[in-house]
């Protein structure tokens, strides 16, 4: 008879919930060029990637170094439309930056919430 106790998973596995998952809103994988430019500087933006986007953050792959408070500028194309969002650098891992923002324009906010749902419900997307 199995023991009521014992779990059937291993004991490396995992499931992220609760106060673990900090995301509050959906993010999506994404490859997309960006421009990215610190606010209040007078260097030239730098060329970067973003590698997800959501309706609360993002992150990019960059060349350059960025630190954690800066706060910064992001131009990009999402579905054909040229889209800007400011936000503060959360944290950076070697080429990799996460940004977060706080509340978006409508139209940028609805511009992302698009295409969230399109990759999630969109049949042809996938």
């Amino acid at each position: 008879m199995a023991d009521a106790n014992k779990s059937i998973f291993s004991d490396t596995y995992s499931m992220y919930g609760g106060p673990k998952q900090k995301r509050k809103q959906a993010r999506v994988k994404i490859d997309v060029p960006c421009e990215i430019k610190l606010i209040n500087s007078k260097n030239p933006p730098v060329l970067g990637h973003l590698s997800d986007i959501g309706t609360g953050g993002l992150s990019l792959q960059a060349t350059a170094i960025f630190y954690n408070g800066d706060q910064v500028k992001i131009s990009f194309e999402l579905n054909k439309v040229k889209t800007e969002i400011i936000g503060s650098v959360l944290r950076t891992s070697g080429k990799t930056t996460t940004v977060v923002y706080g509340q978006l324009e409508p139209n940028v906010h609805s511009l992302v919430q698009d295409y969230i749902h399109k990759h999630y419900f969109d049949s042809k997307a996938k």
